[in-house]
């Protein structure tokens, strides 16, 4: 478990420590602010093919040499990025890192659950998430804050390293080869990785590309848009082929209404994790002129409110027991919609940062509640045997729309932003300025122009933070389809005594 803990905490160290300096990266590497966030996207697409790919590593290598092999390629990476002097080597890099730290997560939960009797889960779940959510969520925003403005940005990959190749040391030495029930012996599914893989690298490009390439203006956003969308309704075709009787990823689960109506919904969860998490520290950034460590120290108040929330799991349990998962649920996206429509709202060129504070913690809380809860509706009813295969579907799907999220959020400010400081500059020079004994020259025209810059960004950023709230308002509507009957929730005393296939709420089976 330490070494699981420790994997995930760096993990989570690199990937919400750049959300905080990634307007660092964009000026080290040459880059634009769009092209900064691929960063982002490209990290979670490796992630995501990943998690798809890792029950299937796990069988054929064995859990030792995947774990250890996982936290070298991890470290590896992370000394690229450290070293990457233009966006392309830096980029690749971040696709490795997404791919090595996929393992991780995944590898987590299905050892949990093969290894802990269902008594020991909860507890064994509460400390790897007390772990991972205080070196990733609180202590990795305020350290890439202080590094970037003191020493070097650099430097916040490098010291992803030490960590990774010690928790690889410990998977070498006491990991087994392989757990109960997590063998397959067959072939891989050559078809389905090679139609997963070509759909995901085209679809990315498409994303990643589109903006500066005018999408679909452009013949190769075109091809690129055909291949990932033939590959992408390919690939599930043939999971469900009777043909292809070991499926790299067994979608007849998706029969199970819990998992399926979590995998829809983990979709859209992914889209606000990833989407809140890059917009904020933008936001401070751009437009506040905050510093790199202001940011983190911000960013932070968030993780600490996550971090509370696992302190109230037991009887958030026995609340979604009573009240089922669809109240719970819809309880955090009202807390969501608060947080980001307060937003929104207050935010001005220069908003007081402790006017920041409680939609801060109110995102925190979104994030305490609503992952946990979802996924105790996604696995609830899974057996043991199918943990693994049912995570990496449910678990792939959220970080797709990890991905999308982030793509999503900067189209739209790149879009808005145009659109607010082409109106902005239109209603400056349709006044008579004369009147107003205002004239624009050569002494005060860089003055003006920053200053309708700065006041279209703050617009900008009201618009995404009132479309996140619309966001978390439409997963309002696909609330319906998890299971009608209240979730019910086994106390950690009996729940080794019960046939039935049920689970205890696990803290927070996340990759937040």
């Amino acid at each position: 478990m330490f070494a699981f803990t420790l994997a995930t905490g760096m993990e989570q160290w690199t990937g919400n420590g750049l959300s905080v300096i990634l307007t660092d990266i964009t000026g080290a590497l040459g880059s634009s602010a769009d092209e900064a966030s691929w960063a982002v996207t490209l990290y979670s697409t490796g992630f995501a093919t990943s998690v798809a790919l890792t029950h299937r590593m796990a069988s054929l290598l064995g859990n030792r040499r995947l774990l250890s092999f996982a936290c070298l390629l991890y470290a590896i990476a992370s000394l690229g990025c450290a070293g990457s002097t233009t966006l392309g080597p830096f980029l690749v890099f971040r696709v490795i890192q997404g791919f090595a730290g996929g393992v991780f997560l995944a590898r987590t939960l299905v050892f949990i659950t093969h290894q802990y009797p269902r008594s020991e889960r909860a507890l064994g779940l509460r400390i790897y998430a007390v772990g991972f959510f205080i070196l990733g969520r609180f202590a990795a925003p305020i350290a890439a804050g202080w590094l970037a403005d003191f020493v070097s940005w650099r430097l916040l990959f490098v010291g992803a390293v030490p960590g990774m190749l010690i928790a690889g040391a410990v998977f070498d030495r006491y990991a087994a080869k392989h757990w109960s029930e997590d063998v397959e012996e067959h072939k891989p599914d050559l078809l389905g990785i090679g139609l997963l893989l070509t759909g995901v690298a085209a679809f990315q490009a498409v994303l990643s590309r589109g903006e500066i390439d005018d999408w679909f203006g452009s013949n190769r956003i075109v091809v690129l848009a055909v291949v990932g969308i033939a590959c992408n309704l390919l690939f599930p075709a043939w999971q469900l082929v009777p043909a292809n009787r070991k499926p790299l990823l067994n979608l007849r689960f998706l029969h199970d209404r819990g998992l399926m109506a979590a995998t829809v919904l983990g979709t859209v969860l992914g889209m606000q994790l990833a989407g809140s998490l890059y917009v904020l520290p933008q936001y401070l950034r751009r437009v506040e002129s905050h510093s790199a460590l202001q940011t983190g120290v911000l960013m932070s108040i968030s993780g600490i409110s996550g971090i509370a929330m696992l302190a109230v799991v037991p009887h958030m349990a026995r609340l979604i027991g009573r009240l089922g998962g669809k109240t719970v649920m819809a309880f955090a996206l009202f807390v969501q919609m608060l947080s980001m429509g307060w937003l929104g709202y207050i935010i001005t060129g220069d908003t007081p940062d402790r006017q920041l504070w409680l939609p801060l913690l109110l995102n925190g809380m979104f994030v305490g509640i609503s992952v946990p809860t979802l996924a105790l509706a996604a696995f609830i009813r899974m057996e043991d045997a199918q943990a693994s295969s049912a995570r990496a579907i449910y678990y792939g799907a959220r970080q797709l729309g990890a991905s999308l999220g982030v793509t999503f959020v900067v189209a739209l400010i790149d879009r808005r932003a145009t659109l607010h400081s082409s109106r902005l500059i239109e209603s400056l020079f349709s006044r008579n300025l004369s009147t107003l004994g205002v004239t624009i020259d050569s002494s005060n025209a860089g003055r003006v122009a920053a200053l309708v810059s700065k006041q279209s960004l703050v617009l900008t950023f009201a618009d995404v933070f009132y479309v996140m709230a619309a966001v978390a308002a439409v997963m309002l509507l696909f609330l319906p389809l998890l299971p009608s009957a209240p979730m019910a929730v086994v106390p950690a005393e009996s729940a080794s005594t019960e046939t039935r296939p049920q689970m205890t709420l696990s803290p927070i089976e996340s990759n937040v």
